[in-house]
């Protein structure tokens, strides 16, 4: 009787320990919005140099704004790095087929970069607490050189090294982003 009673307590032990595990969240999913955002550009067709140097992990601390509009009828991708080098290429076929949403309402892009912590980090360039605010997308971050990203509007300031947090606010709104070099694929999928 002991040790059938000592049976049954291990074993619902071990199914609580194993429950627990299974039913644990990962915080990092929560770290995400849940706005949408759908890039895929492949760097090693255009070969963009201020994308390349956000996108070099070696290289840690440059970030890029990209963002999209229209010369003379034809699409073009605009690349700003916080170090002041800026670019544009125009689309190619693929880039016209593939669906993009670069940011909330497509209107002021997405900044990405890696930051000394050795992640790829993908944040939207609106200011998310004048964005929750107002229900309007009309507030763009600038970037400085030591990866502030600031609000002309509200005046915080985002530190883009450190997952996007704002000493008085909210953070930035983030995005999934993997790539797969500073001359590949770059993905901001969420």
């Amino acid at each position: 009787m002991f040790i059938r009673t000592l049976l049954r307590a291990a074993a619902a032990a071990t199914t609580a320990t194993i429950m627990a595990a299974t039913c644990a969240c990962d915080n990092a999913d929560f770290d995400y919005s849940g706005e949408r955002c759908y890039f895929i550009f492949d760097n090693s067709k255009h070969q963009d140099a201020t994308l390349q140097s956000a996108l070099n992990p070696m290289a840690p601390g440059i970030f890029c704004r990209i963002y999209e509009g229209q010369e003379g009828g034809s699409l073009f991708f605009y690349f700003k790095n916080n170090h002041g080098l800026d670019s544009k290429k125009k689309a190619n076929a693929e880039d016209i087929r593939r669906t993009r949403q670069i940011g909330v309402y497509n209107k002021s892009g997405i900044i990405v970069g890696y930051a000394p912590d050795g992640m790829l980090y993908a944040f939207d360039c609106q200011c998310p607490n004048c964005y929750y605010d107002t229900a309007m997308a009309n507030y763009k971050l600038t970037m400085n050189t030591a990866g502030i990203a600031t609000c002309n509007s509200c005046k915080r300031e985002y530190d883009l090294n450190n997952n996007g947090l704002c000493a008085n606010g909210r953070k930035l709104i983030k995005y999934r982003a993997s790539c797969s070099g500073p001359l590949g694929v770059l993905s901001v999928v969420n």
